[in-house]
């Protein structure tokens, strides 16, 4: 069952009676559309102009990246507490900090920042890992020097599920890995888990490995308090897998450091939280997710504390910590922090060219998925005084 810890003895804040408006700086997502074009243009943190794909009233701006299908169909005006970010996991944690208020996270939300993180990571290094990953192709499919490999589904595309089609494409894919069981490692299971997770951990591993293959389908003639949820297992199997891949060295030696430095101690916080939420170690375990620095009380805004552990590469794959020291399995681990300003943190979600065929016409489209927004929930007694990363996925005409 669902663990609390109070780290702090602060009483949680409203979202309706924030410090100050103007600091408000994710827009309020009232339409799937709105949702994707003010996450994928910007960074989510000032309100959707018409030149940025969206209305401040929802409405997408036509022509800019025609929604085909997402996990966000029910997001309405009527319903809607969903604000748009480039990094739903971190971007809630800092503001739950800053604001004063409660926090709730799936295993989902911090395994979509982990896998995100390791998809830059791969994709920057993908000549260098492509033997690790990657079965070479027989005589037959191999393409020609310089081409990626293709990955197509032959399937009708009337009424079709795209989420579950790129669950499909990832099995398939799975079959062209050096280790299959990759698929295993990214598919989470957690209790909390959802069909719209299995989808945007498959676009995740689809994105990950965008460097060797294209894909299509179609047919040819397409913080208060935190509060964890789901059950101690998840999160311990959660720290298994990261032990065992990353640890391990199944990615490289970058990766390694980063599990051995950053991602191992954080994650043993989780499960040290779900083990003894009302213990003193797991409460300076959540006082120390974020500091914010701001010298001589003015200038450059920079953040530090153990969410920074999911803000390790950029979005190019270079590194944003200090390099020196830590090291490969079998060091002993110790958290590394580095101080970063807002415009450093990286997306928390992967894109993907995928490429429809509608009776051999190709269709030009991407996938995005991953942590997209920040949701506000309304607590228990004080109005809507908690918030919760966002995970889905969209697929838009290019």
């Amino acid at each position: 069952m669902p663990v609390t810890v109070r780290p702090s003895s602060r009483t949680a804040e409203s979202w309706e009676n924030r410090r100050d408006q103007s600091e408000t700086k994710y827009t309020h997502a009232t339409s799937a559309d709105q949702l994707l074009s003010c996450t994928v243009t910007n960074d989510g943190e000032s309100s959707c102009s018409p030149d940025l794909g969206g209305t401040r009233e929802g409405k997408p701006r036509p022509g800019r990246r025609p929604l085909i299908q997402s996990s966000f169909a029910s997001l309405n005006r009527a319903n809607s507490t969903t604000f748009a970010t480039k990094n739903g996991f971190v971007h809630t944690s800092i503001e739950a900090y800053n604001e004063h208020h409660h926090l709730v996270l799936r295993p989902e939300d911090v395994w979509f920042a982990i896998l995100t993180q390791l998809s830059v990571y791969v994709n920057a290094n993908a000549d260098n890992l492509q033997h690790r990953l990657v079965t070479p192709p027989s005589s037959t499919t191999a393409p020609a020097p310089g081409q990626k490999e293709a990955l197509h589904i032959d399937v009708p595309l009337a009424g079709l599920d795209h989420g579950l089609l790129a669950y499909q494409m990832a099995k398939l894919l799975s079959t062209r890995l050096q280790d299959p069981s990759l698929l295993d490692f990214i598919l989470p299971t957690f209790s909390t888990t959802t069909k719209a997770d299995q989808t945007v951990a498959s676009v995740i591993l689809l994105g990950t490995m965008q460097k060797y293959f294209t894909y299509s389908w179609g047919t040819r003639c397409g913080i208060p308090s935190v509060t964890l949820l789901g059950e101690a297992d998840d999160w311990d199997e959660m720290a298994a897998r990261c032990a065992d891949r990353l640890g391990a060295g199944d990615f490289g030696a970058a990766p390694a450091r980063w599990y051995y430095r950053l991602l191992g101690p954080v994650l043993a916080g989780f499960v040290e939280t779900f083990r003894d939420p009302d213990g003193r170690a797991a409460r300076q375990f959540w006082k120390g997710i974020v500091d914010r620095h701001t010298p001589d009380g003015s200038g450059r805004v920079t953040y530090s504390g153990w969410i920074t552990a999911f803000c390790y590469w950029d979005e190019r794959g270079r590194c944003l910590h200090d390099n020196t020291g830590g090291g490969g399995g079998g060091q002993q681990q110790q958290l590394v922090e580095v101080e970063l300003s807002r415009g450093e943190i990286p997306m928390g979600f992967i894109k993907v060219p995928v490429t429809l065929v509608d009776d051999g016409v190709a269709i030009p489209t991407e996938m995005v998925a991953g942590s997209v927004g920040m949701r506000v929930r309304r607590g228990r007694w004080d109005g809507y005084d908690t918030l919760q990363p966002e995970s889905g996925w969209f697929m838009y005409h290019v």
